[in-house]
């Protein structure tokens, strides 16, 4: 078993337990109840006294720490049964009452970027979310008294599958020059919850407003598209560039500055 190239840092806890006794086919996403760095996260497990751990630490840079390599089992969940074949990850979050348990947008974003990595190495075809341990999406309450992933995690699961699955089978990966800041050149460019015409609309930009795309594209009903993470909803949300002519033209919605 290997371990994610996408980690800044690595901080290995012992407690854990060696080798794990499965091979990996889940992931279980948690969040930290509390808004920090990941190596501080990756420290607070350090303590023999703490008997916790996690494979993944995000924090609220959405910057990647190992505490526990995949081939251990980390304790994380309560549950050997899981623990064993999962990887498990905590999540920063963000504290306030008004958005209590919410992940950033770039822990969300790293995330994603995980769990994609831990499905591709460990032969994970498709993340299915099925609301209890039949899937291979798990949540830690599942198994212990908590309310650990939060509300907000909870409610997102379905979403968090979703994202996961579209990079691991519809992604169409584009030249590190496609990212970056964009103007848009029109009075009234709809933000939509799909790359599609029929994506529901929840938000608009307008001409000579910005906004940052990420490196990555798709082309669908005569457009091409490309994608951020909303900062308050924590999802992606998808604008059309411009036409889907293969180059750049005129009369495109967005121009990179």
């Amino acid at each position: 078993m290997s371990n994610s190239p996408l980690i800044s840092g690595t901080l290995l806890t012992e407690n854990c337990s060696k080798p794990r006794n499965h091979k990996i086919d889940r992931i279980t996403p948690h969040y930290m109840c509390w808004y920090t760095d990941a190596k501080t996260c990756c420290e607070s497990f350090l303590p023999a006294s703490r008997r916790a751990s996690a494979n993944y630490c995000i924090g609220k840079d959405g910057e990647i720490w190992m505490n526990v390599e995949e081939k251990n089992r980390a304790w994380t969940t309560g549950s050997s049964y899981n623990d064993n074949r999962a990887v498990t990850i905590e999540c920063a979050n963000f504290m306030s009452p008004e958005n209590y348990g919410v992940l950033p947008n770039l822990t969300y974003r790293s995330l994603v970027l995980l769990c994609v990595d831990i499905c591709q190495r460990n032969g994970i075809e498709y993340i299915n979310y099925t609301g209890d341990d039949n899937g291979n999406l798990t949540m830690h309450k599942w198994y212990q008294d908590t309310d650990c992933p939060g509300p907000w995690l909870s409610s997102h699961f379905e979403q968090l599958a979703i994202d996961i699955n579209y990079r691991l089978h519809a992604d169409i990966p584009m030249p590190a020059v496609f990212a970056g800041t964009y103007e848009c050149m029109i009075d009234d460019l709809n933000v939509r919850t799909e790359p599609s015409l029929q994506g529901l609309i929840v938000a608009q930009y307008h001409k000579g407003e910005t906004v940052n795309l990420e490196n990555w594209y798709t082309s669908n009903d005569g457009y091409i598209w490309g994608r951020y993470i909303g900062f308050s909803s924590g999802e992606y949300r998808y604008v059309a560039v411009g036409r889907a002519t293969g180059k750049v033209e005129d009369d495109d919605y967005l121009v990179k500055i």
